[in-house]
């Protein structure tokens, strides 16, 4: 999986990186073929809490999955928005595991 985060005209702590960067390779055990994902760092100065905003894309093996949160800090945006893809992962993934095989019919030879 490619992990690749963006936070232009931020600085941004090695530290926060690296608690995003684990906390989205947690989502590769879910058994969803992720390819890549993609988190974007910014900050909103319109807004007077709340103000650091996090995108997170994931590329799925056939599908993307898009989640945006704003928060105090960095850490908790990331932290709420890969809780939501989570849960979307997971709902994929029950769909994905209701859906008739290919082959489902079976024929009776006499």
């Amino acid at each position: 999986m490619t992990i690749e985060i963006h936070s232009p005209n931020l600085q941004v702590s090695e530290e926060t990186i690296q608690v995003i960067e684990e906390k989205i390779l947690t989502l590769s055990h879910l058994g969803e073929k992720i390819s890549r994902a993609e988190v974007y760092l910014t900050q909103d100065t319109a807004l007077p809490e709340e103000n650091k905003i996090c995108k997170i894309r994931l590329t799925i093996y056939g599908d993307d999955l898009f989640v945006r949160k704003n928060a105090n800090s960095f850490e908790v945006a990331a932290t709420t928005a890969l809780k939501v893809l989570k849960r979307n992962l997971k709902k994929k993934q029950e769909q994905h595991n209701t859906l008739p095989d290919d082959i489902t019919s079976t024929v009776e030879i006499e």
